[in-house]
This record gives C-alpha cells, sequence and structure tokens, in this order.
C-alpha cells in the first residue's frame, strides 16, 4: 500500500436504502431505522471529469465522533447545493430529521429517522444519501478486491437527503408500506443504458454496463497517474535545474572571493615588504648614529635604547625622561643629533683653520698637530746650535 501526507477535506454525498419496516407515529410522521451509508470504495466524479476511488475504512466509519456526528441533522428532499447550516435552512426543503446516533450493522451504519412532510410521500422517492464532509487522503491499494486512489478520514455527517438512486445502493431506501407511498416503477424489467461519446444510448445488461463503467474507470485511473508520473518528472527536472543553477552561483561566488583573496594577499605581501625594508633602512640608520656617538654594543640594543642613549649622551643625566611619551623621546633624540652634528662641523672648522696657521712642510702639507709638537721639541733641542 502506498500513501502520501497531502491532505484535502470535501464534501461527499453517498447514497443508500433501509430494510426496517417504517411506522406512522399518532401525529401521522413517518419513523424509521434505514441504513444511512456503509464502508468499502466509493467511486466519485470531480469537477474536472476525472473520477476518484475513495476507500471508507471501518475504523473511520465507525469511529465514535462521526457515529456521533448523526444525532440532530436535517433530512433533506434531494441534496441542496452545499452543506446546510442555520443561514440557510428556511431555504432547502427539510423534511425531517435524524434522531439518533450512527449505529453499526455489519458493514452499514443505521440511525433512527423522522420524516414529517407529505412531500416525500408524494415524490416516489426511496433512496437515502449521507450528505457529509471528511478529510481525504492520497493512497494507493486493494480493499477487498477493489482499487482505491483515496482514503476517507475525520467523516462528519452534515444531512441526510431522499433521493432516488442511492451511492450505497438498494439497502439504503426508505421502508414504507405500499398503501402508503405511491409505487414506484419497476426497473427490473428495464435494461440499463450505456451512452457513448457521440450521444447515442444503447440497452446493455447490467453487468455489461457494470464492466464498460470499470473500463472506463481504469482508464481514467491510467490517465490520472501518467499525468501524476509526468508531472512528478517535470517537478524533479525543474528541481535539479534549480540545485544546480544553485551550485553555479556558489561556483561563481566562491571564484569571485578567491580573486579578491588573491589580491588582498599580493597586497599584503607588498606592504609587509615595504615594511621590512623600512625597518631595516631605520635600524641601519640607527646602528650608524650609534656609532657616530661611540656607543657600546650598539647591535644590542634596540632603536628606542640607542635613542635613550644619545639622549644621555648629548643632554647628560639630568634629563629625566621617565614616563615621558615616544614623540617626546622622538623630537630631543632629532634635536640631539642635529647638536652633534653642529660641533662636529665646528671642531672640523677649527682644525681646519688651526692647520692654516701651521707652517707647511717641505711638501707643501699641512702639519698634524703632533708632527708640530715634534717640530718646536726638535728646535728646542738644537737652539743651542744656532747660538753657537
Amino acid at each position: 500500500m502506498e500513501g502520501g501526507d497531502k491532505l484535502e477535506k470535501v464534501t461527499r454525498y453517498d447514497f443508500i436504502p433501509i430494510n426496517n419496516k417504517a411506522r406512522k407515529d399518532g401525529n401521522g410522521f413517518i419513523h424509521d431505522t434505514p441504513v444511512i451509508t456503509k464502508t468499502g470504495v466509493f467511486i466519485y466524479h470531480e469537477p474536472n471529469g476525472t473520477i476518484r476511488k475513495e476507500l471508507r475504512l471501518p475504523e473511520d466509519v465507525f469511529h465514535a465522533d462521526s457515529l456521533a456526528s448523526y444525532e440532530g441533522v436535517p433530512l433533506t428532499l434531494q441534496h441542496p447545493k452545499g452543506l446546510v447550516n442555520p443561514e440557510n435552512s428556511d431555504k432547502i426543503p427539510i423534511v425531517g430529521s435524524v434522531l439518533s446516533q450512527g449505529i453499526q450493522d455489519g458493514n452499514n451504519v443505521k440511525a433512527k429517522i423522522v420524516i414529517q412532510s407529505q412531500k416525500v410521500v408524494n415524490s416516489g422517492m426511496r433512496g437515502l444519501s449521507a450528505g457529509y464532509i471528511a478529510d481525504v487522503i492520497p493512497e494507493v491499494g486493494v480493499y477487498e478486491g477493489q482499487e482505491y486512489t483515496h482514503r476517507q478520514t475525520n467523516i462528519r455527517l452534515n444531512h441526510v437527503a431522499v433521493c432516488k438512486n442511492p451511492r450505497a445502493g438498494s439497502i439504503a431506501r426508505l421502508n414504507m408500506d405500499s398503501n402508503e407511498i405511491i409505487e414506484e416503477e419497476k426497473e427490473t424489467d428495464k435494461m440499463p443504458k450505456f451512452k457513448t461519446d457521440s450521444g447515442l444510448e444503447y440497452e446493455v445488461l447490467p453487468e455489461v454496463l457494470v464492466a464498460i463503467n470499470q473500463l472506463k474507470a481504469d482508464a481514467a485511473s491510467a490517465i490520472t497517474k501518467a499525468i501524476e508520473v509526468e508531472t512528478a518528472a517535470e517537478i524533479a527536472a525543474k528541481k535539479a535545474q534549480s540545485e544546480m543553477d544553485a551550485k553555479d552561483a556558489k561556483c561563481d561566488t566562491l571564484k569571485a572571493q578567491v580573486d579578491k583573496n588573491a589580491g588582498e594577499l599580493e597586497k599584503v605581501k607588498k606592504d609587509a615588504a615595504d615594511s621590512i625594508q623600512s625597518a631595516v633602512t631605520t635600524r641601519i640608520e640607527m646602528l650608524k648614529v650609534a656609532e657616530k656617538f661611540k656607543l657600546d654594543k650598539a647591535d644590542e640594543l634596540s632603536n628606542n635604547d640607542i635613542k635613550l642613549a644619545v639622549i644621555k649622551t648629548v643632554r647628560g643625566d639630568g634629563m629625566d625622561l621617565a614616563g615621558k611619551s615616544e614623540d617626546y623621546i622622538q623630537a630631543s633624540f632629532d634635536m640631539c643629533k642635529e647638536d652633534s652634528v653642529t660641533r662636529i662641523d665646528a671642531m672640523a672648522e677649527q682644525r681646519r683653520k688651526a692647520n692654516e696657521k701651521l707652517k707647511l712642510d717641505g711638501k707643501g702639507e699641512a702639519q698634524t698637530s703632533d708632527e708640530a709638537r715634534q717640530k718646536m721639541i726638535d728646535k728646542t733641542k738644537n737652539a743651542y746650535k744656532g747660538a753657537k
């Protein structure tokens, strides 16, 4: 058995006759306990021309809530258009009511009814048809040799109609005595007619008509299944295409992200290289400054330690740098470098001027301070020679 989870709430009208003898009360009202409906597979014609075979299982038909819904519903002459309710009941030919809850009788459901209108007697109609609402679930299977495509659940009665041709067959009929009713035309002598699609009618044996209707039902069922298969294939194809489109979009997104990350990676590499180069350049410059100021073990000092050492060398220990900001220390360092360069340049200028005052040696080159001193000593030692 195959099932589905699609739930559909529908209105159904089933037909059935009665086996008990009806009786009249003191008011002339007719009482009976007929069969209202039964279990089994029922065939329904849909508005779109298709048919559905719906199963009514005993557990659904004889459910306590379903049987309780029979009591108090109206008895109508033929089915109204739609369900009976307080707003439309005065416009519907209500000819009686159901007096009891549903009563299980084998595969059938009986109920006590009362007919309070002569219209039923005059109409000649003796069939009973249950009008109810139910939830219908798609479900394919076979029940007592009959195939079905759906199953009814949550069956709730709305009304019972007196009609001519009950869906539940000859068992769903009123049982009034012959002197209380208008004799119906005996149809046992008449053969049923089969109507072709072109509109022609032919009398056929009942079993032939049943076979024809079964073939038509099977053909309609096959068409319905084919449509369902085709629809399922279309849905599957659309789903596959949708999934493929989603994957393509995801791939495009990932590719764009990869391209973006590649560009960002190159930028990071360049920034890192520039940062390293800048750090190296700065370190070289700091080591040159340390060498100029003759700092010991400068290669073991950090750049900030070199700055502090230079400031201390120029300004002395009296300058307190504790708690000073990096900007303050940098500014002090820059000033110390400039002062140092100025003093070094001044000393070089002084030496240059001093050399100009010294006498040049025989080679025309300026004497160094040591050479000038030695010359002075030699001159003093030989002074006596000149005096002689």
